[in-house]
């Protein structure tokens, strides 16, 4: 069965008809239950779900609990594989039962094997990895070698996914040789297929290629369609780090083929993903975007798939006590026997809690979370309830410049906070990353809910103490009440999710509770983001140009290439309307290389009526992508654009992330000739000593201290005149923003500034309008 499952399906057809000619009731059971494997393995699943079928009405018929439990344990196979996740724990549940009622130790290991399966394809892969390892002392006390392999490849996979690259390794360097004695020719293509995504992840491309076109032949007499996508596809990955374009495309094509055939959704969005990696390489943008788009739509399918199954699991998990006392009366048959389900008890115990438990902070988890939303709706009626939804601001900061174990050492103290301010009957879940949900049971009124909100905001107010660290942390809470702003789980918490993003619009730290107008402005940002995504396809999108003038002789020097939209029903949009949407949604990557690319372009066609710069804003996602380099290189030599000529504005928010990475990516784009602009400056957060480390050309003063809204200009005057003489000692130049009234331009001018834009000097103009100016333009007047 896992050396030639096509040759072990004839054998098992010929022994069942041969058990049936003797009457050998059992001797059937156990050749279908065999069968059933080997479809399995061929990926035959609905031959082998009625194969499975027939196997445990044979075993029940034979009085053989143990083929009984291995039957049911197969249909609990054939019901994962087909993505219903709650039916396929609730056939492991009861063959687990059958197995012990038996003592059926294998029983017992196969069934673990399988209930690590579904945790690890949910992501829960450290309760994988201890069922797994469950798994693997009982196949070993029993010396069951396929068992015990089976346990073996598990493991490897799962320190796979947990990143745990070197220990998978190790096990497939100790294991691999086992399995090649034994002929376990299906389990050497899963555990090869491992071993190449470890060599991918660990950069060693080279030595994945080969491995993957060495196992490819094995893999396909297999027939194991899954792994043999996952192959293709770490072949792909490992030729496209080589620079190996063509030939990883058709590795990429071939697993994308196969996933689509054999129905295999999780699979066919990682091919998906690669394909658009592989075309942004080879800057196909358009291929690249669709690709992206394709991916992203199927994952968030299977994201709305896996809550669903997450639920039904965490259900069919709870019969687990159940199963535990009516297996009680067997237990008692011999202290041996006691003792031995003593132990399982425990183990299962374990594995109840830590299925709905975060492992992190010991809150309730997503799925543990969302069975108690669904029981508090059935009485929301009589019982109002209020449902928060709570996200820590800023903590990717912490992450990224303290590590992730002072961010997981906050995350325990944010949920102890967060467990003693709720009320003793309320609920406190963990969904994930930063984000929190609490169940406020018993309202008196829908206004408690935010006032509790409000608590909780003031009690993570205060400094956290973590790792010598002392840290100030806020959070955006968002607040939904039941029935009224939803009457099922999915509503209710998009209702919650919705008020929380408004939350955080609204500048953090803060509580919105949720008002049916929110869902309606969260249509509009859906219905902005699927026509945006066809926009740069259908080229609806195009550039003006805000002219830059020097200040003291008063001629245009250059242009701020400012994105627009020609919206097909809306007609002209600013960015003002979409590009918030371009930001969250990650389009504004594929976007910023249009801007630039056209910029660059438009930018040397100026350039015959003399030398003339073009400034184009830098995204911070669009700044963190590895190949931004490779493609600010492709603007400027598919246009033929002087990188002198070339202006890349960026705000403080960019660079303050992650300084020293940012400061090195600075000075490779300037050691191209390009000049750097830092936007906006004044309204982040950038330090005195960091503002001097960067390698910045140019400082342009937001529009803010230039117009000093409220003041007057002598405040203006002190703010602008400070920011000038800072610049000017780091020998950079300055560009004044916002330049509205006669006032402030003379302003600018007797402070210093080198440059200036604004609408009292000229507004953005057509690409057309612009040369015009170049050809016409006249000095300002003093």
């Amino acid at each position: 069965m896992v050396s030639d499952a096509e040759r072990a399906s004839e054998l098992l057809h010929e022994a069942q008809r041969l058990a049936a000619h003797l009457g050998d009731l059992r001797g059937v059971a156990r050749a279908l239950t065999l069968l059933g494997g080997a479809q399995m393995v061929r990926s035959q699943y609905a031959e082998a779900a009625q194969t499975y079928a027939q196997a445990r009405h044979a075993a029940r018929d034979a009085g053989d609990g143990g083929s009984e439990a291995r039957a049911v344990n197969g249909l609990g196979m054939i019901a994962r594989a087909m993505g219903r996740y709650g039916e396929a724990m609730e056939h492991y549940l009861d063959s687990l039962r059958i197995a012990q009622a038996q003592g059926d130790e294998l029983g017992q290991a196969r069934t673990l094997c399988n209930v690590g399966v579904v945790h690890s394809e949910l992501g829960e892969h450290e309760l994988g990895l201890q069922a797994f390892q469950k798994m693997q002392a009982l196949a070993r006390r029993t010396g069951h070698l396929i068992l015990h392999s089976t346990s073996m490849i598990n493991i490897a996979f799962v320190y796979h996914e947990l990143g745990r690259h070197d220990e998978a390794l190790d096990v497939a360097r100790v294991h691999l040789p086992v399995i090649r004695a034994q002929g376990l020719r299906q389990h050497e293509v899963i555990l090869q297929a491992t071993v190449m995504g470890c060599l991918v992840a660990q950069g060693h491309a080279r030595d994945a290629a080969q491995l993957a076109e060495a196992t490819l032949p094995l893999a396909r007499e297999v027939g194991d369609h899954e792994h043999l996508a996952h192959i293709h596809v770490a072949y792909g990955q490992a030729l496209l780090d080589l620079g190996e374009y063509g030939a990883a495309a058709e590795q990429l094509e071939a697993a994308l083929q196969g996933t689509r055939e054999h129905g295999l959704r999780a699979q066919e969005r990682t091919a998906l993903q690669a394909l658009s990696v592989l075309h942004a390489r080879q800057r196909h943008w358009e291929q690249a975007y669709e690709l992206a788009v394709a991916s992203h739509t199927l994952d968030r399918a299977l994201h709305a798939h896996d809550l669903d199954r997450r639920t039904k699991v965490l259900s069919a998990q709870m019969q687990v006590e159940m199963l535990q006392r009516e297996a009680e009366v067997e237990r008692l048959r011999s202290a041996e026997l006691a003792q031995m389900n003593l132990e399982l008890t425990a183990a299962q115990r374990r594995l109840s809690y830590r299925a709905t438990h975060d492992a992190l902070t010991g809150l309730a988890n997503r799925a543990h979370f969302q069975a108690e939303l669904e029981r508090a709706l059935d009485t929301a009626a009589v019982e109002p309830f209020g449902v928060l939804f709570l996200d820590l601001d800023r903590f990717k900061h912490v992450n990224d410049t303290l590590g992730h174990d002072v961010g997981d050492a906050l995350l325990r103290e944010v949920a102890r906070r967060l467990r003693r301010v709720v009320r003793r009957g309320d609920l406190v879940a963990r969904m994930g990353g930063d984000e929190f949900t609490v169940i406020l049971r018993e309202l008196r009124s829908a206004p408690d809910a935010e006032r509790i909100a409000r608590k909780i905001l003031n009690r993570l107010a205060q400094t956290f103490e973590v790792g010598g660290h002392t840290l100030h942390v806020t959070a955006s809470i968002g607040v939904a009440v039941a029935p009224q702003d939803g009457h099922d789980v999915t509503t209710l918490q998009k209702h919650a999710d919705i008020a929380m993003y408004r939350a955080k619009q609204g500048g953090k730290n803060g509580v919105r509770t949720f008002q049916p107008t929110m869902g309606s402005e969260t249509a509009e940002r859906v219905d902005v983001e699927r026509d945006l995504r066809e926009a740069l396809s259908r080229q609806e999108l195009t550039l003006h140009y805000q002219p830059l003038y020097a200040a003291p002789a008063g001629t245009v020097t250059g242009f701020e290439a400012l994105v627009r939209w020609n919206h097909p029903t809306q007609g002209l949009l600013p960015p003002g309307k979409f590009i918030g949407v371009a930001e969250d949604s990650g389009l504004i990557v594929p976007l910023g290389a249009w801007v630039l690319g056209e910029a660059c372009r438009q930018a040397a066609a100026w350039q015959a009526h003399g030398p003339v710069s073009i400034s184009v804003n830098v995204s911070p996602l669009q700044f963190d992508q590895p190949d931004f380099l490779g493609t600010v290189k492709e603007a400027l030599q598919s246009s033929g654009l002087d990188p002198h000529q070339l202006i890349l504005e960026l705000t403080e928010s960019v660079v303050i992330r992650h300084p020293e990475s940012a400061v090195a990516q600075l000075q490779e784009l300037r050691a191209l000739g390009i000049r750097i602009a830092l936007d906006d400056f004044g309204t982040g957060q950038s330090s005195l000593s960091l503002l001097r480390r960067l390698p910045i050309d140019i400082l342009k003063i937001d529009r803010s201290f230039v117009q000093d809204d409220g003041g007057t200009l002598e405040s203006a005057q002190v703010m602008v005149g400070v920011m000038v003489t800072l610049a000017h000692s780091f020998r950079m130049a300055v560009v004044a923003e916002g330049v509205e009234t006669e006032g402030q331009l003379a302003l600018v001018r007797a402070l210093g500034c080198d440059g200036m834009q604004g609408y009292l000097l000229a507004r953005p103009l057509s690409a057309e309008a612009a040369r015009a100016l170049l050809v016409t333009t006249l000095p300002i007047s003093a």
